[in-house]
């Protein structure tokens, strides 16, 4: 079988730049949005949804999202699938828990909800590399993982 790019670019485009529609529906069809909180000039999910959900204004995915049938997870970046598709990602192969993820962990175990900075007043100030290159407070980047 021989594969053409003229017809797989045409699929491409079909099936990803479709008309408006609701942001339900158009989150079932493209089955995964990157989410990104970088805002220039705009934050990926509203720069994805904008030319396809009707009325679609900045924001209304992370507004809307609680009330959806859709998870945050990892695809091959951090986004919002659709929980029939977050199903199928699941359960992923487990991986031992650092010492401070487990700290962290026994401590909202114990506190019921706590914020990141009361973590960092317990834990200290150390900093990691993040999933996109830069550093984050790694009581927070623990939190984030777990």
């Amino acid at each position: 079988m021989t594969l053409h790019l003229s017809p797989l670019r045409a699929h491409a485009v079909t099936q990803t730049l479709f008309a408006p529609t609701s942001l339900e529906r158009a989150m079932d069809r493209l089955g995964f949005v990157q989410a990104d909180p970088i805002r220039s000039p705009a934050t990926a999910q509203d720069l994805i949804l904008r030319h396809r959900v009707t009325d679609y204004r900045a924001g209304d995915l992370e507004r809307r999202y609680p009330a959806m049938e859709l998870e945050e997870d990892y695809l091959y970046a951090y986004g919002f699938v659709p929980r029939r598709i977050g199903r199928l990602l699941h359960p992923r192969r487990g991986r031992e828990l650092s010492a401070l993820e487990r700290q962290v962990l026994e401590t909202v175990r114990s506190s019921g909800q706590i914020h990141p900075r009361q973590l960092e007043v317990r834990f200290g100030r150390g900093r990691v590399v993040n999933a996109w290159g830069g550093h984050s407070k790694a009581t927070t980047r623990a939190l984030d993982l777990l």
